[in-house]
């Protein structure tokens, strides 16, 4: 648990997780590529994300690749409880890029975004709307619709990977044979 909340504290790790994410199974020099840092300082960071769980190497031979594994995790922080997952830790990686967010979470916390997170995913679905979160939140309007504009889209960009690897085709033969049996 230490190991993950070092990830969610250091903006740089949450930044590296999220772009193993996006690019599936990246080298250190791919990641390095696309970053401030240094190859050496992404090799570090790699090595300890390996080290702490958050990654893993899927490759034996040079240069090895990576991929993020599927974070989930309850934290309980005084009488609040919230879930760290790949969601919140892309939406934490986005924080220097994205003042909204960052106002957000020096107003909330964390677990306030965590929180904006969930209604985020219920709002993508057309459940949720700004006026319930505000009301329950107890926060204004505005914050509300702000907060789930910036973050409607991460939880379909993050979460919804797994519904692209369904094989339609299989799917189909496999409802025609059950249909002509």
């Amino acid at each position: 648990m230490l190991a993950v909340s070092a990830v969610i504290q250091k903006n740089r790790l949450a930044r590296l997780y999220a772009r193993v994410l996006e690019l599936d199974t990246p080298t250190v020099e791919e990641l390095a590529s696309r970053s401030t840092s240094s190859q050496t300082t992404v090799y570090d960071d790699v090595k300890h994300l390996v080290e702490i769980g958050v990654l893993e190497r899927v490759t034996d031979s040079q240069p090895h690749r990576y991929r993020a594994r599927r974070v989930d995790m309850t934290i309980q922080t005084g009488e609040e409880t919230f879930q760290i997952t790949p969601t919140l830790l892309v939406a934490l990686a986005q924080r220097d890029s994205n003042e909204n967010i960052e106002l957000y979470i020096g107003r909330h916390g964390v677990s306030g975004l965590a929180t904006a997170i969930e209604y985020a995913r219920a709002y993508t679905k057309s459940e949720m709307n700004a006026r319930i979160m505000a009301r329950e939140q107890e926060i204004p309007v505005l914050e509300a619709e702000t907060i789930l504009q910036e973050l409607q889209e991460i939880p379909l960009d993050v979460e919804d990977e797994s519904l692209t690897q369904l094989d339609i085709e299989a799917l189909d033969a496999a409802v025609e044979v059950a249909v002509d049996e």
